[in-house]
């Protein structure tokens, strides 16, 4: 049990280090400047490549055992499936508008900031909502059977950025990760 709840938690931090250094390039652009579309571009690479695929089906896992051994905390949980639908929607609209600003589109900058601030905002609320609602109720409404059975049906899949092995497409996105570590004293 604590291994998924554990793995979850740091994914969700890991999450969060990546809107914070997603916000620092937002906040370039929205005075003007260019941001590092290197970086922008691995963020959301990332956000289609892992927690899409890996983190929200295993937070889905965990859901269905909710709905089962404890309705009513689950309904408090709400629609989560959904929400992680809408949250890969969001992902895929922000990776459009990214692609259209690198392709020279006439995208106007309030338009690309607006989808960058909805991005963040969104992913925030959701784990924010997770770590409220989700983790604490599958903590206490699901048995070591269940856990077992989550496990066994997770795929395992390392993190591409913060596992071992770092991808090469995601090595830009890591030296500004290691930057703002050294730069905020490891916070």
């Amino acid at each position: 049990m604590t291994d998924i709840i554990a793995a979850l938690r740091e994914e969700h931090a890991h999450i969060g280090q990546l809107l914070d250094i997603l916000e620092r390039q937002i906040a370039i652009f929205d005075r003007g400047e260019v941001p590092d579309y290197d970086i922008v571009e691995g963020v959301v690479d990332y956000f289609q490549s892992y927690p899409d695929l890996y983190h929200h089906p295993k937070e889905d896992l965990v859901f269905h055992r909710l709905q089962i051994r404890d309705p009513e905390a689950a309904a408090v949980v709400g629609d989560l499936r959904q929400e992680h639908d809408e949250l890969a929607a969001r992902t895929r609209e922000f990776a459009e508008a990214i692609r259209a600003v690198l392709d020279d589109a006439q995208v106007p900058r309030e338009s690309f900031g607006q989808w960058a601030h909805r991005f963040i905002d969104f992913q925030r609320r959701h784990m924010a909502h997770e770590e409220r609602t989700l983790l604490p109720a599958a903590r206490a409404a699901l048995t070591k059977e269940d856990w077992a059975e989550i496990e066994g049906r997770c795929r395992d899949q390392e993190d591409p950025l913060f596992g071992s092995e770092v991808g090469d497409r995601y090595e830009a996105l890591r030296r500004d990760i290691l930057l703002w570590e050294r730069e905020s004293g490891g916070a």
